[in-house]
């Protein structure tokens, strides 16, 4: 007799409803808090930057994760992870992926903060360490702000490239390359770092929301959508207000619905 999680996936596969007991669907949607715990109660706003988040799993749980922390007076780093898939597996592959990705690493009384590239690199080495099965990989950008400074540091790992929005010019995909996570051994994470000054947005996504912020034309050119540029001058929570609403009004079929998760930041 198939599992939970092989009814899932089959019913997914076929393009089916999912119809669960009683009992399961209430696991279900236990198990979706618990996920929701390990999420930040609170994001790093202040003075001079405020944040906005948007978490909608397409299931009960969700294959999407992020964070956003101060790691110490002058830095704050943050990311969003996709596990493939978006239901139980994907699921407990988060939590793996919010466990093993470390921004800072503290010895007796001193510290180091991991450069973005760096801790792709460790979450890779991490993930490939377990030998999970070949169909389970993921994808994050990891971003590290300098809060003194404003300079912006990244890098992706087979992610949505994030945007940088800014007042007085259309919007831009901040590119990079970056293998996947958790398939190649000698996988190599590009880090590229801007200046950023008041009145940008950085916008991070994860591939579910890729539809309704743009897309390729026949000749391989990215174009932002109408509705997505006519938004990017709101401000940030505003913004992605609008960005939700957006989705809501675009529903896709059950046989491509993925996890939404977006995480902008606007400085002040």
């Amino acid at each position: 007799m198939p599992n939970i999680e092989e009814n899932i996936n089959l019913n997914i596969n076929l393009g089916e409803p999912i119809e669960l007991a009683a009992d399961t669907a209430v696991q279900l949607k236990m198990a979706g808090q618990v996920q929701r715990a390990f999420l930040p109660s609170s994001l790093p706003d202040s003075d001079k930057m405020k944040w906005s988040v948007i978490f909608q799993p397409a299931d009960w749980v969700s294959g999407d994760i992020y964070d956003a922390a101060r790691l110490d007076e002058q830095h704050i780093g943050f990311y969003i992870a996709d596990a493939v898939g978006h239901s139980v597996p994907a699921a407990l592959l988060t939590m793996f992926l919010k466990q093993a990705l470390v921004m800072r690493q503290t010895v007796g009384d001193d510290y180091r903060i991991f450069a973005p590239a760096e801790v792709l690199k460790n979450l890779n080495e991490q993930m490939l360490a377990q030998k999970l099965n070949g169909s389970l990989f993921a994808t994050c950008c990891y971003c590290l702000l300098n809060i003194r400074t404003m300079q912006f540091t990244y890098s992706r790992a087979g992610h949505p490239y994030p945007i940088l929005i800014k007042s007085d010019s259309e919007p831009v995909q901040l590119q990079n390359r970056g293998g996947l996570l958790g398939v190649f051994q000698q996988a190599e994470y590009e880090q590229d770092t801007i200046q950023l000054d008041k009145g940008d947005k950085i916008f991070v996504y994860s591939d579910g929301c890729e539809s309704h912020v743009g897309g390729y034309d026949d000749e391989g050119v990215f174009h932002f959508n109408e509705r997505f540029l006519s938004i990017c001058d709101l401000p940030v929570e505003q913004m992605t207000g609008e960005f939700e609403l957006t989705v809501k009004d675009n529903p896709v079929s059950r046989e491509i619905l993925d996890d939404i998760t977006t995480l902008a930041l606007e400085i002040l």
